[in-house]
C-alpha cells in the first residue's frame, strides 16, 4: 500500500538537537571564542566606575506652619512657605542651577536622586571614574541644598517681618485717630456712653409699651365685664322660686301594707293552717304582687316649689359700682402711659442718626486695634524664627570614598561573555542546520524519511580499494558493506528478496559502488549472486570490475545475445556473475518496461540466489521507478553531506508511488563524526590500530595508499595499494 505523505518526517527530540550541536560544534566553538574574547577586551578596556551615596532627611509638609489666623485674608501674605513634599525636594536637588554649581567645584559625575519608599529620606548616588569625586559630589550637593534652603527661609522671614512692621505702624495710627473721633462725638452730643444710654432708653420704651398694653387690656376687660354685669342685673328677679326634693309618702304606705300582708300569710300557712294552694293564701299572694307593682311605679323622691328673696341682685349692684370705679382709674393710667411713651419715643429718634455715625467710628477703632495686635504678635513670632534659623532638611548619612569600583564587574562580565558566546554559537548552529537543506546525519535522515538505516559506508581516502575483495577484512568500509548485507537479510526475513534494486535520488551519490560491494558481500556469504547494470544511460559497473561493456543486458533484451554468452565472472569471487549494460539504447525506459525484460528478469532470478540491479537515479529518469515496481526490494542510497532533503523525500515518494518495497537506506560517505556512525567508527578503527603492525605507514587522508583514520591524529593508514576511489555515478 502507498503510505501517506505526512508519514514522512517527525518531530525533533533532544537527542537530535544534541546531534546537531555535535555536528555544528565548530561554529559554536568559533562564536564562543569570538564573543568571549570581545567581552574580555571590552571589560579590560573599560574605565572603572566608583559609586558613593549620601542620604538626606527632610521635614514632611505640615498644616500648622505659623501662628497667623487663616481666617484673616492678610494671613496668606504673612504665611511663610511650608515644607514641600519629598518628591518636590527630589526635583529641586536635580535642578540645573544647583547641579551646575556643585559640578563646577567637584567635577563631573553621573548623579541619581531618588526617594526611599515610605520614608522622608532622599538618597543621592554619584558614579564617577574617580573615588574622591564620587564621594564629594553627593556631599557637596546636599550641603548646597541645605544652605540654599536656610537662606531662602531667612529671606522669606525678613520680608514678612518688614511687611508686618509697616502694617503695624499704619494700624496704630488709624487706632489713635478713631479714638479721637469717638471722644469728640461724645462731647458734642453730651453722651457718656451712647450705647448704654440708647439701650436704657430703648428698654424704657419697651417697658412703657408693655405697661400700656397691659392697662389697655385691663380697661377693655373691665368694660366688657361691666356691660355683662349690668345686663345680668336688669334680668335678675326680686324673689327666687326653687324646687326642693322630698321622700314620696305613698311608697312608705305601700311598703307598710305589703309587710302586713306578708305577716298574715305567714300566720295562715303555719302548721295546722292553710296550704300554699288554698284560695285565701293565693288571694293574699295576688294582693302582695299588685302592691309591689304599684311600689315599683312610684318615684322615690318628689319636688315642691319654694319662693325666697333674690340675694344675688344686691351683689350685682355692688359689682357694677366697683367696676365703674376700676374703669375710671385704668383710663387715667392709660392716658399717663401714652404720654410717657410718646416722650420716650421722641428721645430714641435722636439716637437714630447717632448710631450709624458712632457704629462707623467704633468699627474703625476695633478693626485697627485687632490688626495692630495681630501685626505686633506676628513681628514677635518672626523675630523668634529669624533667631532660630529653622532647618527643614538634615544630612543623616554622608558619602564615603569608595575603595572598590562597581563597574566593570570583570568576573561577571567574563562569565556573561562566555555564556553569551555559547548561547549565540548554539543559536547560529541551529540556524545553520535549519537553513542547510542537506542530509548531514543518519538521525536526520531517519527523522525525515522514516526508513531503517541498512548501512553506513565511511569516506574513503585516495588509494583505497573500491571493491570489497580489495579491502582488508578489518577495514571499516568492508565491515559496513557486510553490515549492509546482514541488515538487508533481516529486513526481508519473512519474504526473502530474490531481486534487489540499488538506486539514489541524484547522480554521484555512490549507488553503483554500493550495488557492486553489496553483490560482493553476498557472494562472500556463499550465495550465488548476479549483478546487473540497468543504468542504460551511463553504465559504470563494467569499469569497476574491469570487464567488457558489450555484449550486455540490452543485447539480451534485443535478442542479439543470450544470457549464457553475456554473463561475465569475477576472478576474485567465483559466486559472482556480472551482466553489464551492453549497448546504450535510444529509449532505455521502453526497453526496461518491455515484456522481454520481464522474462529476462525471471530467467536471472532462476539462475541465482539474489539478483542485484544498479539503476539510474530516481529523479533523473523514470527507469528507477519502472525497475522498482518489479523488484522484491529496493535500497535507497543517500550521500551524507550532499543529498538534499527535498530530493531524498521526492525520490522516496516516487518509489512508494510505484508500489515498490523500499527496505531501507544505505548512507554513503559517512564522516567519522556523523551521527551514530561515530561510535562504530571509533570502535572499528581502534580495533584496527591494535591489530595492524607498527610497520604500517601513517599519512594524511589525501595521501596515496591510505585508507585508515587514526583515532588520535586524524590520519589514514593503508599498506595495500588499490585503485583510487572516485565518484562512481554520473
Amino acid at each position: 500500500m502507498e503510505p501517506e505523505n505526512d508519514q514522512i518526517g517527525t518531530s525533533i527530540s533532544l537527542a537530535d538537537y544534541w546531534d546537531i550541536l555535535r555536528r555544528r560544534r565548530l561554529i559554536i566553538l568559533q562564536t564562543f571564542i569570538v564573543v568571549a574574547l570581545a567581552g574580555t577586551i571590552i571589560t579590560l578596556m573599560t574605565r572603572p566606575v566608583y559609586r558613593s551615596s549620601a542620604r538626606l532627611l527632610v521635614d514632611p509638609p505640615s498644616m500648622d506652619v505659623n501662628t497667623v489666623d487663616t481666617s484673616n485674608p492678610l494671613s496668606r501674605i504673612l504665611m511663610l512657605s511650608p515644607a514641600q513634599s519629598v518628591a518636590t525636594q527630589v526635583e529641586v536637588l536635580q535642578s540645573a542651577p544647583l547641579l551646575g554649581k556643585v559640578m563646577g567645584s567637584t567635577g563631573a559625575a553621573n548623579l541619581t536622586v531618588t526617594d526611599v519608599k515610605d520614608t522622608n529620606i532622599i538618597e543621592v548616588t554619584a558614579e564617577a571614574h574617580s573615588p574622591s569625586v564620587a564621594a564629594a559630589v553627593p556631599n557637596k550637593l546636599l550641603e548646597a541644598y541645605i544652605s540654599q534652603d536656610i537662606n531662602q527661609n531667612i529671606q522669606e522671614i525678613r520680608a514678612a517681618k518688614q511687611f508686618a512692621q509697616d502694617q503695624e505702624t499704619e494700624m496704630h495710627s488709624r487706632m489713635l485717630k478713631a479714638q479721637a473721633q469717638i471722644r469728640d462725638f461724645k462731647q458734642k452730643n453730651k453722651v457718656d456712653d451712647l450705647d448704654a444710654d440708647h439701650q436704657a432708653l430703648s428698654a424704657r420704651v419697651i417697658d412703657l409699651n408693655k405697661q400700656l398694653l397691659e392697662n389697655e387690656n385691663q380697661l377693655a376687660s373691665s368694660r366688657a365685664e361691666l356691660a355683662s354685669s349690668q345686663a345680668e342685673l336688669a334680668k335678675a328677679p326680686t324673689f327666687n322660686i326653687s324646687a326642693r326634693p322630698g321622700v314620696n309618702p305613698a311608697r312608705a304606705d305601700l311598703r307598710s301594707e305589703i309587710a302586713k300582708l306578708q305577716v298574715d300569710r305567714v300566720s295562715m300557712t303555719q302548721r295546722g293552717g292553710f296550704t300554699n294552694n288554698a284560695p285565701q293564701v293565693i288571694a293574699i299572694d295576688a294582693r302582695i304582687a299588685e302592691l309591689k307593682r304599684q311600689l315599683a311605679l312610684e318615684p322615690a323622691l318628689i319636688s315642691s316649689q319654694v319662693a325666697t328673696p333674690n340675694g344675688s341682685k344686691e351683689g350685682l349692684s355692688i359689682k357694677v359700682t366697683d367696676l365703674k370705679t376700676t374703669i375710671a382709674a385704668t383710663s387715667a393710667r392709660v392716658a399717663a402711659l401714652r404720654q410717657q411713651l410718646s416722650e420716650a419715643q421722641s428721645g430714641i429718634a435722636k439716637f437714630a442718626g447717632w448710631d450709624a455715625q458712632y457704629a462707623g467710628l467704633y468699627r474703625e477703632l476695633t478693626t485697627s486695634q485687632d490688626k495692630d495686635k495681630m501685626f505686633a504678635d506676628k513681628i514677635a513670632d518672626l523675630n523668634l524664627r529669624e533667631q532660630a534659623h529653622h532647618q527643614t532638611a538634615h544630612i543623616i548619612q554622608r558619602a564615603q570614598v569608595p575603595s572598590v569600583p562597581v563597574r566593570p564587574k570583570k568576573v561577571l562580565n567574563l562569565l556573561l561573555s562566555c555564556f553569551a558566546g555559547l548561547f549565540l554559537g548554539i543559536c547560529l548552529a541551529l540556524l545553520q542546520d535549519f537553513l542547510d537543506d542537506r542530509i548531514n546525519s543518519v538521525e536526520e535522515a531517519n527523522r525525515l524519511l522514516r526508513l531503517p538505516a541498512l548501512g553506513n559506508v565511511p569516506v574513503w581516502g585516495a588509494g583505497h580499494g573500491r571493491l570489497l575483495p580489495q579491502m582488508s577484512s578489518l577495514d571499516p568500509a568492508a565491515e559496513s558493506y557486510r553490515l549492509l548485507r546482514t541488515n538487508i537479510h533481516f529486513a526481508s526475513v519473512d519474504s526473502p528478496a530474490r531481486s534487489l534494486l540499488v538506486t539514489s535520488a541524484n547522480p554521484g551519490e555512490g549507488k553503483s559502488t554500493t550495488a557492486a560491494n553489496l553483490a560482493c558481500a553476498m557472494a562472500l556469504d556463499g550465495k550465488k549472486i548476479i549483478l546487473v547494470d540497468t543504468d542504460l544511460r551511463r553504465p559504470s559497473i563494467h569499469k569497476m570490475f574491469e570487464l567488457l561493456s558489450v555484449p550486455g543486458l540490452t543485447d539480451v533484451i534485443l535478442g542479439h545475445s543470450t544470457l549464457d554468452d553475456t554473463l561475465q565472472s569475477y576472478d576474485l569471487l567465483p559466486n559472482l556473475s556480472i551482466l553489464p549494460a551492453g549497448s546504450i539504447p535510444p529509449n532505455p525506459s521502453e526497453v526496461l518496461n518491455s515484456r522481454t525484460f520481464t522474462s529476462v528478469l525471471a530467467d536471472l532470478t532462476n539462475r541465482c540466489d539474489v539478483v542485484i540491479f544498479d539503476s539510474p537515479p530516481v529523479l533523473v529518469a523514470a527507469d528507477a521507478a519502472i525497475l522498482a515496481s518489479q523488484m522484491d526490494g529496493c535500497v535507497l542510497v543517500v550521500e551524507t553531506g550532499s543529498t538534499k532533503k527535498g530530493a531524498a523525500v521526492r525520490a522516496l515518494q516516487i518509489m512508494q508511488q510505484a508500489r515498490s518495497n523500499v527496505l531501507g537506506v544505505s548512507y554513503n560517505k559517512m564522516s567519522a563524526q556523523s551521527g551514530s556512525y561515530y561510535y562504530y567508527y571509533n570502535y572499528s578503527y581502534h580495533s584496527l590500530d591494535r591489530e595492524r603492525p607498527d610497520s604500517l605507514i601513517s599519512e594524511d587522508v589525501d595521501a596515496p595508499n591510505a585508507n585508515k583514520i587514526d583515532g588520535e591524529n586524524g590520519k589514514v593508514e593503508r599498506s595495500l595499494g588499490s585503485p583510487v576511489q572516485g565518484k562512481d555515478d554520473k
